[in-house]
């Protein structure tokens, strides 16, 4: 009889070539598991939004913003709501326009009233002002609503003039776009 690791039996060499074979896929699909994935078409599309609504509101709000004029800035967000709406493409998210403190400039958040809130010490606020770049997270409401938030700087200059942050539905998210929790988590909206 032949001893071949921790097999032991008459067909060892057999037995213990399946043992390692086992083990290489194991380390493989580890390894597989580790090393970043390719977004996938939901991801994408969830990114392609997000980017599009940046792309639309950033460059307008700068100004207002980075003088800190809650007026101006209201104005053209609804201003900038409209013409996507009209366009045939309305925002599908809440949208908070806060300055560099994290207090409220602007808001187009459906059926809500505009309130001047304090943010500045929400963890995606810090982080994002912070960091420079863009960060998110998930919030529940208290109506067991999930949102996914992202919030973007406003970069003027290298410096952080004000954050534009996006609330979406998770739901709505899913619905469209087929986006899981775990593509929200791992989609990267700074590339």
């Amino acid at each position: 009889m032949k001893v071949s690791g921790f097999v032991h039996n008459s067909s060892g060499r057999r037995l213990a070539g399946s043992a390692l074979g086992v083990t290489l896929l194991v380390c493989l699909a580890l390894l597989a598991s580790c090393s970043p994935s390719v977004p996938g078409p939901a991801a994408e599309s969830f990114k392609k939004e997000v980017q599009a609504t940046k792309e639309s509101l950033a460059p307008s709000l700068m100004d207002a913003v980075a003088g800190r004029k809650p007026r101006s800035a209201r104005n053209i967000l609804e201003q900038r709501c409209s013409l996507a709406k009209e366009d045939g493409s309305p925002f599908t998210c809440g949208i908070t326009v806060l300055d560099h403190h994290g207090i409220t400039l602007a808001s187009a958040t459906p059926g809500e009233p505009i309130k001047r809130l304090d943010y500045s010490h929400y963890e995606i606020v810090m982080k994002a002002m912070k960091e420079r770049k863009i960060v998110k997270t998930k919030l529940y409401l208290q109506d067991h609503t999930t949102l996914y938030v992202v919030g973007i700087p406003l970069l003027r200059q290298g410096e952080v003039v004000g954050l534009l942050v996006l609330a979406f539905d998770a739901a709505d998210l899913r619905n469209r776009f087929g986006l899981t929790e775990e593509e929200f988590i791992r989609v990267d909206l700074n590339g």
